[in-house]
């Protein structure tokens, strides 16, 4: 998967479980705000690593 699609996967991924969080949260369901935080920190960062990956293939 080209770094392109991946980051358009990402951001898809993490806007539609915000918005699956925001509709339980609405409807009364208790939601840890914190597990939510730390699980996209570790999908920002694996980004980065996978965009890293592939801009290294590039120099070297």
């Amino acid at each position: 998967m080209d770094p392109i699609t991946f980051g358009m996967v990402a951001i898809g991924v993490a806007g539609g479980s915000l918005c699956v969080v925001t509709i339980l949260d609405a409807c009364g369901i208790k939601v840890n705000e914190n597990a939510i935080k730390i699980a996209l920190e570790i999908t920002k960062y694996v980004g980065l690593l996978y965009l890293l990956q592939h801009l290294s293939k590039l120099f070297f």
